[in-house]
């Protein structure tokens, strides 16, 4: 290490030491600590309550609170999808001949041809809050933090000997954000706020240069109220209102802002509306927040145990003995030196969780590819909805991790918009059941692209059917799956149905079929449509299965199970290339091609659950192969979230080394200053792509969803028959434990680690009755067991046990390795 960055690191340390001195938070605080303010809004302090959002500059004279609503897109058209059915059959005949350039452009052209123009609306920001606070000497101690538990985000000053807090949450049960401004001295706070469009100088394009998002606006003051009205979103007018609250001294006004002088404390309750006509709505918010307490307490207090109860469900901590209150500053230094420290990870863990809590809630919209926050008028890709890996791995965490409310939204959204996936079905193919675009806004389901990799990629319905019948995994709720999960799975296998050929060799056929975005490395011209990928053929078979199993369990659709164990028996074999790595397409015309981002072909292994080393070995380690070639020759190829997703599949093959090599990878090259996530490194240090939206690589936050999902797998993977306890620790993770994890088997698992001593305690309690394997790091010398009558020896060797339990069973057993 330079001397230059010894001494930033020494300096960074000190700093941080004083101010854990004057009362920063002490170790086993969850949350994030930062010594510098935010110059853009993607390095903001993000609060959110599932539908409204807010990013914290944390300046000290000019503050900045950037607000987004869900329900705000803009730019979308929905246009009538054509008849296309007939063409099917075209295209099937055109890439039987070897036509496979002609085959991919078909779709394409003769839908452009009709006159076809569908496009995905733009996910936009809401407006921004501006406030000033008085200064009068050089600014010290400054830190602004981040509470998890809480959603709480404070910034926090000195000037001379006063010290000065801005406080700010979103609340959900009052749907409203709170800020308050305080001193520790009498009459100290003096300032202004207003609300604005947000900054227009994040009102660019790709290439970088300005462009006029069309939208009008004004702000106009009435008493102790600041309203802004806007139009331009595609639903129509969307704005807010902040009630101005001063404890002591005194407010004045002018057209825009309301000034404080000399106030103990200065209070803003900020009420929001998104597509609805001004003239109702702010007299709605006017009243609304009228009747509100005028005390941040008390919104506080029945804000954050509703927040406080879903973050805690379930708890890791792999950094039991270590700090954790540096700040991100310094661990960001350490990471890009050496491996991410077991705290930095941790703060990982917890905010990825923290962030879905934030973003996404029952009744609304699923985390998009920003979660929920976006400064942007043209972000990257528009913040779409992007079913063919970015959505699925926003989600990878919440069934273990016993986010049901989170995971509500979800389900809520596909549920509604079934009409819409069945037209898509219908006009594209001319099939029944479902097809669900690969990329959408929220507003509308119905297919809006013509890339020959969008309209022929038919898996994403079925990749996220995995999740409902998950859900009755992970949780027990039979009502769930009889009512929700087997509806979904069926009209997903209608399609399959429909779509299926049988070939001459008597086995299934899947085309046109797409492995996504990528393209075989043998084809001259990028051919992105191909035949026989092997996610087409893993998620299909997943998706039988699974509604075989909820049928044969609920006693229905006996013609239906026939029919789906039919399918079943006539799908072709994995296969492997000559470099033992499992092929991306079954079928000879296409090569394989290593040098890309997305893990399509090892789906069978990761996500989903079909490969294991005691199922197929085999092609189990074809699939570690196969990921060995995407790290070593693709690693240039490579983004921040395909890291993340990379963690998960060593974390499903038992390597915890290669895991968290990937999440080392990750936290140096694509985290942002506030732990966002980042496409790629903007740095240019090749080791990612290269890829610029605007000024900057773009932001998405899939990788901080997908890496809590990493180091859960790491720690606990599970089907419905088997349980591994930390199948993939690494050496850096010496001891720790987690809490109350959910299992695809029904037991909800505790586990407390010290590999020095090589011991395991372990809880578990059963969701619903099963039957399944335990399966530890390696073989046991010792078990003990509070119910010796559930725990018998297996099949499989001293590395497992057997265990029975029924509904409401509970069982520690203490385990000594050898």
């Amino acid at each position: 290490m330079s001397s230059m960055i010894i001494k930033k690191c020494i300096l960074l340390v000190a700093c941080g030491a004083a101010l854990v001195a004057q009362g920063a938070e002490s170790a086993g605080w969850r949350g994030m600590t930062m010594m510098q303010p935010s110059e853009q809004w993607r390095e903001g302090l993000p609060s959110g309550n599932g539908e409204v959002g807010a990013l914290v500059y944390g300046a000290v004279n000019a503050e900045r609170v950037l607000f987004n609503h869900n329900e705000l897109w803009y730019g979308g058209r929905i246009a009538d999808v054509p008849d296309m059915s007939g063409d099917l059959e075209v295209v099937r005949e055109l890439m039987l001949a070897g036509k496979y350039v002609e085959a991919n452009g078909h779709y394409s052209q003769k839908m452009r041809g009709m006159g076809f123009k569908g496009t995905n609306a733009r996910y936009h920001p809401a407006f921004d809050m501006l406030v000033t606070s008085d200064t009068d000497q050089m600014f010290e101690d400054y830190l602004r933090t981040l509470d998890f538990e809480t959603g709480e985000v404070v910034v926090k000053w000195r000037d001379g000997d006063t010290r000065f807090s801005r406080k700010l949450f979103v609340s959900i049960p009052d749907d409203v954000s709170v800020m308050a401004l305080t001193a520790d001295k009498a009459g100290a706070v003096s300032g202004s706020v207003t609300l604005d469009i947000h900054d227009l100088k994040d009102s660019i394009k790709k290439d970088g240069s300005y462009f006029d998002a069309g939208f009008s606006h004004k702000t106009v003051v009435d008493g102790d109220f600041i309203e802004f009205c806007a139009d331009g979103s595609d639903g129509g007018e969307f704005g807010g209102v902040v009630r101005v609250l001063n404890h002591n001294g005194v407010l004045s006004a002018d057209r825009e802002t309301i000034r404080f002088e000399d106030a103990d404390e200065v209070l803003l309750i900020v009420g929001f509306f998104a597509n609805e006509a001004a003239a109702t709505a702010v007299p709605r918010l006017k009243k609304q927040l009228a009747a509100l307490e005028g005390d941040y307490a008390t919104l506080f207090a029945r804000h954050a145990p509703l927040h406080r109860d879903r973050f805690n469900t379930v708890s890791v901590n792999i950094n039991p003995t270590g700090t954790s209150d540096t700040p991100n500053e310094y661990l960001l230094l350490d990471a890009y030196q050496n491996p991410a420290s077991p705290e930095l990870v941790q703060r990982l863990v917890d905010y990825g969780r923290y962030l879905l809590i934030s973003s996404t809630r029952s009744g609304g919209n699923p985390a998009n590819l920003q979660g929920i926050w976006n400064g942007d008028y043209q972000p990257p890709w528009s913040g779409f909805l992007g079913n063919n890996e970015n959505l699925q791995m926003n989600y990878w965490q919440a069934l273990p991790g016993d986010l049901q409310e989170s995971m509500m939204g979800f389900f809520d959204y596909f549920d509604s918009h079934l009409d819409e996936f069945r037209y898509n079905a219908q006009q594209l193919f001319g099939c029944r059941g479902i097809f669900i675009p690969p990329f959408m806004s929220p507003e509308s389901g119905v297919m809006r692209h013509t890339s020959p990799h969008v309209i022929h990629w038919t898996d994403a319905a079925g990749w996220l059917a995995s999740f409902y019948y998950d859900y009755y995994l992970f949780t027990g709720d039979e009502a769930f799956l009889e009512t929700r999960a087997v509806p979904f799975m069926k009209e997903v296998a209608l399609f399959y149905e429909d779509y299926i050929v049988i070939g001459e060799d008597g086995k299934n056929m899947f085309f046109p079929s797409q492995s996504p975005e990528n393209v075989p490395s043998n084809m001259k011209e990028r051919v992105k449509v191909q035949m026989n990928s092997t996610i087409a053929i893993a998620v299909s078979k997943q998706v039988f299965h699974n509604l075989i199993q909820a049928c044969v369990q609920l006693g229905i659709e006996e013609a239906g199970v026939q029919r789906w164990k039919q399918l079943l028996a006539t799908m072709p074999e994995y296969q492997v290339n000559e470099d033992g790595a499992i092929r991306e397409w079954m079928h000879s015309d296409f090569e394989d091609n290593y040098e890309h981002r997305h893990q399509s072909h090892i789906y069978p292994l990761f996500p989903g659950q079909e490969v294991t080393a005691e199922s197929n070995p085999e092609i189990y380690e074809a699939c570690r192969v196969a990921i060995e070639k995407r790290l070593v020759i693709g690693l240039s190829s490579q983004t921040g979230w395909s890291l993340a997703h990379m963690a998960n599949v060593y974390a499903r093959l038992g390597d915890g080394e290669r895991a968290l090599e990937a999440l080392n990878i990750l936290s140096r090259c694509c985290l942002g200053q506030n732990l966002f996530t980042y496409h790629n490194d903007w740095r240019k240090m090749g080791v990612t792509t290269t890829h610029v939206y605007g000024r900057t690589s773009p932001f998405q936050m899939d990788a901080n969803f997908g890496i809590p999902s990493a180091v859960m797998e790491m720690l606990c993977g599970s089907t419905s028959d088997m349980l591994r306890i930390l199948p993939a620790l690494p050496a850096a993770w010496p001891s720790g434990e987690f809490n109350d994890m959910l299992t695809r088997t029904g037991a909800r698992t505790s586990v407390r680690w010290n590999m020095d001593a090589k011991t395991i305690e372990l809880t578990l309690k059963a969701e619903r009755d099963n039957t399944f394997e335990l399966k530890f790091p390696s073989d046991l010398v010792d078990l003990t067991t509070s119910r010796p009558e559930a725990v018998s020896k297996s099949t499989y060797g001293n590395r497992y046990r057997a265990v029975t339990m029924v509904k409401g069973d509970e069982l520690q057993l203490s385990i000594r390795l050898r």
